[in-house]
């Protein structure tokens, strides 16, 4: 008997691992966000379609998960906007809770369970804060005088539930968008109609995640599920126009949720048939961190590729190079495939020097359109560009990636 209870402990872990990583028990606002700005916002819209072209181009020039690579270490910073509870009470989560919840966080990423891929990925509290002082990585306010919040919670942007405007919730307490990844604790969202949401990584000041307190746990999916979104993952279900039909199913790199080893379904379906197509592997789409099922318990490969991609391409690479953790995943921006471009602005023509080795040229337009794709060497290479406009300049590398925004001129 005792032979057999010794590892008890462990089966009892894997099991709540598996059961509690769970999905939404709601959802999450991060489509209705997107939908909207992608249709009310064309500089948002353009600046999706540009990172679509810049990720599928790192993807498909070096890929990410191919062999042991380098460990991404991203530097997050909490602030609990609570409602004026002690510590450890209510919306003010403990110190401990919030720990352990980077704690489970990072263990989805790895894939400490061994049933998806391991990210290589993983998230560190700040130990230095924007001054270089030190910091445990929490930052806590009390919100209580916002208006509408006590009442309602914080409103996402485009949304008309009548809770507190997002901006000025999330003016209260924001570190710098380029070296730390913010996570804004709330007391509710919309009144409690959703449980967390995330910015796709475009940029801007209050880009970061937005996550209710009570999911702000070990054991909940909701927290990995929003980091997915932020390292622009969509849901597996994306394309199926609210749990209506099927996704487009014709090329998986530009339809569904952008990835090939997660077939496409709809929101609803977590059976154990998926009834939109029978190819590719079922698990993989209805287990994972991006479904709603209740069951979730993996990334897969290709949502690693991306997630790793979408890291060392701008905004998300500068985190790469922060010292918020004390010291940076990456050791220097040429590690990320960093170059020169000069002149710029140009009347047509412009070089390129890589310092560290060669690569892959993808310039866009401002719609997202492929004008330009070329290899390019170490050292110094000229291009030109014939129309007068702005150009997003991306290389790909070995070592990973980066944009620069050029300028042609007449």
């Amino acid at each position: 008997m005792k032979k057999h209870l010794k590892n008890f402990p462990i089966l009892i872990f894997l099991f709540l691992f598996q059961l509690q990583g769970m999905g939404q028990s709601t959802e999450c606002a991060t489509d209705y966000i997107h939908n909207n700005l992608m249709q009310t916002d064309s500089d948002y819209q353009k600046q999706i379609h540009l990172l679509e072209a810049q990720v599928e181009a790192s993807i498909q020039n070096h890929g990410h998960s191919k062999s042991k690579s380098t460990i991404y270490t991203i530097p997050v910073v909490v602030h609990v906007l609570h409602l004026g509870e002690s510590i450890g009470t209510g919306s003010n989560i403990s110190d401990i809770q919030i720990q352990q919840a980077i704690i489970g966080l990072n263990n989805r990423f790895r894939n400490v369970n061994g049933l998806g891929a391991d990210v290589e990925m993983e998230f560190c509290l700040a130990s230095k804060d924007p001054n270089g002082n030190s910091t445990n990585g929490i930052n806590r306010v009390n919100s209580s005088s916002v208006p509408n919040y006590s009442t309602n919670g914080i409103t996402p942007t485009g949304n008309t539930c009548s809770g507190a405007v997002e901006t000025a919730i999330k003016d209260l307490s924001r570190w710098p968008v380029s070296d730390y990844y913010n996570i804004w604790v709330v007391s509710e969202i919309c009144n409690g109609s959703f449980v967390g949401y995330a910015s796709y990584p475009v940029g801007g000041l209050y880009d970061g995640l937005v996550i209710v307190s009570t999911s702000m746990t070990s054991n909940s999916g909701t927290l990995p599920h929003e980091i997915g979104h932020g390292f622009f993952l969509y849901h597996t279900f994306n394309g199926d126009g609210g749990n209506v039909s099927c996704p487009v199913d014709i090329d998986c790199q530009v339809n569904g949720d952008y990835v090939c080893d997660t077939p496409p379904h709809k929101q609803g379906d977590c059976g154990t048939i998926n009834p939109c197509t029978s190819a590719g592997v079922w698990d993989n789409s209805r287990y994972n961190y991006m479904a709603y099922c209740s069951l979730v318990n993996r990334f897969t490969q290709g949502q690693k590729d991306r997630m790793r991609a979408t890291a060392v391409t701008a905004p998300r690479a500068s985190l790469l190079t922060s010292e918020g953790c004390g010291s940076a995943s990456i050791n220097s921006s040429s590690e990320l495939g960093h170059f020169i471009i000069f002149p710029n602005p140009s009347e047509s023509v412009f070089t390129i020097k890589l310092p560290i080795e060669s690569g892959e040229l993808l310039v866009a337009d401002m719609l997202g359109r492929v004008i330009l794709q070329s290899k390019i060497e170490l050292g110094t290479s000229t291009f030109s560009l014939d129309n007068p406009g702005i150009y997003i300049v991306n290389v790909s590398t070995k070592g990973g990636g980066s944009s620069q925004k050029i300028i042609v001129t007449e």
